[in-house]
């Protein structure tokens, strides 16, 4: 990424917490980068009727927040359908961007939501799976082999959908898949979490859900428009900062889930691009990476996860970076041994998809 690209990236990051100044030539390139991460609704939030803009930005932007209103809305009819399957038998946890917007958190403004997660216990998966179905929501059509894997191998079903509603629900035994390097029994996260007023539904603790942003962004997620993640993890700390006793809790809930290294790596890079108010303290109480896997980490991540020039192909050292923490996030999630045959198999898959492509594409020639 250019020097002027990389300014740009830190304007937007910047725009998403104090308005931002600029000419309609600066707001249309800002605007492009916002919506390659998913953040243009954010940056509206921060910034209509706050900023000075000409009308054509302004338009832009409302858009951006208006469009974010109307999926918000639509996590919350899905929810609306939901609230009959859940009842005092066993506790069902919203996750993330739902969750946010149930608890009227500020950060749930602009913030555009793709599905909705729900967490379960295991021992009541196949019942709260069973009342989708019965309710009408149908599961993806897999093959025998991804079935097992979510089965398996993962930490939660096969992702829902009832027809006619273009939001997904994604129903999670766990927050970590049961393969991983970092998976920890989840049975603490119903026994801290929270209830939300006026819904069946619960939330995870502050701390929890601060932990539960760290892992999704840097060991349980894929690359796509990962940088809204950080936000999260941002406006989280920033929400709760003021709370007594909050940052002592996280270090301490941190230390008792074994997940330290994913919580270094979300303040550190909520600070470094976010100007997060994180006590130096704090960092300084979490056991640190070694100096050779901060290095790594330094030089991948703002590749990898921050948008790249708009009027250019990503590079080549943007394209490598991306495939090395993949690469990262595959061995996080799976052990070598079930890891390898997995990947050959989906890459055998993959090419005898693009075979059975080439060959039955049709042909024209004897065409009346």
């Amino acid at each position: 990424m250019s020097p002027h690209a990389q300014s740009e990236v830190a304007l937007l990051l910047n725009g998403l917490h104090a308005p931002s100044q600029l000419a309609e030539a600066r707001w249309e390139r800002l605007l492009r980068l916002a919506r390659m991460s998913g953040l243009h609704a954010r940056l509206a939030e921060a910034n209509l009727d706050k900023a000075p803009m000409t009308d054509l930005v302004h338009r832009h932007l409302l858009s951006s927040a208006r469009i974010a209103a109307y999926r918000a809305q639509m996590v919350r009819a899905e929810l609306f359908h939901l609230t009959p399957l859940v009842d005092a038998d066993f506790p069902v946890i919203v996750l993330k961007g739902a969750a946010y917007l149930l608890q009227q958190r500020k950060m749930a403004e602009g913030r555009f939501v793709s599905d909705v997660d729900l967490l379960v216990p295991r021992s009541h998966l196949r019942t709260m799976e069973g009342r989708l179905l019965a309710a009408g929501w149908q599961p993806e059509k897999l093959d025998p082999y991804d079935e097992r894997y979510y089965r398996d191998w993962s930490h939660e079903t096969p992702p829902m959908r009832f027809p006619g509603h273009s939001l997904e629900v994604d129903l999670h035994h766990a927050i970590t898949p049961v393969t991983g390097s970092l998976a920890f029994d989840p049975a603490s996260l119903f026994e801290r979490s929270e209830a939300i007023p006026g819904t069946p539904f619960r939330a995870l603790c502050a701390e929890d859900q601060v932990l539960h942003a760290c892992l999704h962004c840097f060991h349980d997620g894929e690359l796509d428009l990962r940088v809204r993640e950080v936000v999260d993890i941002d406006g989280l700390l920033r929400t709760f900062a003021a709370r007594e006793g909050f940052w002592d809790r996280l270090l301490a809930r941190a230390t008792e889930l074994r997940l330290q290294r994913p919580l270094w790596y979300g303040l550190h890079f909520a600070r470094k691009w976010l100007e997060c108010p994180v006590p130096r303290e704090v960092s300084n109480a979490l056991p640190a990476p070694s100096a050779l896997s901060r290095a790594v980490m330094a030089a991948l991540v703002p590749l990898a996860m921050l948008p790249s020039d708009p009027d250019f192909p990503p590079p080549f050292r943007v394209r490598l970076a991306r495939t090395l923490m993949r690469t990262r996030y595959h061995l996080l999630r799976m052990p070598l041994r079930l890891l390898a045959p997995h990947l050959a198999r989906k890459t055998l898959r993959r090419l005898k998809a693009r075979f059975d492509r080439r060959t039955e594409a049709p042909t024209d020639a004897g065409a009346p």
